[in-house]
């Protein structure tokens, strides 16, 4: 496998709260059980980079999947019973898990499946709307908040082995661009049918 951990950040906090971020991505990586450089090769290696530079390069995962979908990107919610850890908790800049929920879906192009996302979110730092509209539908997360002009943080992409059914997973904090604060943290695995195009 090959990991990559960005070296931009865009944390404009103090240091104190930039080290204990560090700390947390470092604690992150050790959990992943990523290697180092020089893993494993993605399966179609040029699709794959090419879908992660756009992913890089733009802050709605679902914008990105819709770019090859004609149909409207569809999301089919998942239990979600998952509780937020400590270094989820760090990362958000939040003190208690109950100030975090968790959303567990599936995005598809029709009815193929393109990826599966964890999303571990701040209600406190969006608008009762975009509660309302996450709580109770299906709509991407992206599109839901989109208002907050939201920047997207990578913290660590690697190519799973190709027996995992997953050809690339994304760890990304999104962050609200009026305070830079965290609202939500991400974890996406893309399956094969994102890297072609769709009906």
């Amino acid at each position: 496998m090959i990991f990559r951990t960005t070296s931009k950040s865009r944390l404009t906090r103090t240091t104190g709260t930039t080290t204990k971020v560090l700390r947390a991505l470092s604690f992150t990586a050790v959990l992943s059980g990523c290697a180092g450089p020089g893993g494993t090769s993605p399966p179609d290696g040029a699709a794959v980079r090419a879908l992660k530079d756009r992913l890089d390069h733009n802050p709605s995962a679902t914008a990105v999947l819709q770019e090859h979908c004609s149909l409207p990107i569809r999301v089919v919610r998942l239990p979600a019973h998952e509780h937020p850890s400590p270094d989820i908790l760090l990362l958000l800049e939040v003190q208690d898990a109950n100030q975090v929920r968790t959303r567990h879906v599936q995005l598809l192009c029709g009815d193929i499946a393109l990826s599966d996302a964890w999303n571990w979110y701040v209600p406190e730092r969006l608008t009762p709307g975009m509660n309302r509209v996450l709580e109770t539908t299906d709509t991407p997360f992206g599109k839901a908040v989109a208002e907050t002009h939201f920047q997207r943080q990578r913290l660590e992409s690697h190519f799973p082995d190709a027996s995992a059914g997953v050809v690339l997973k994304n760890r990304a904090i999104l962050r609200r661009a009026s305070d830079n604060a965290p609202i939500s943290l991400v974890v996406e695995d893309y399956l094969p049918a994102a890297l072609r195009p769709q009906p």
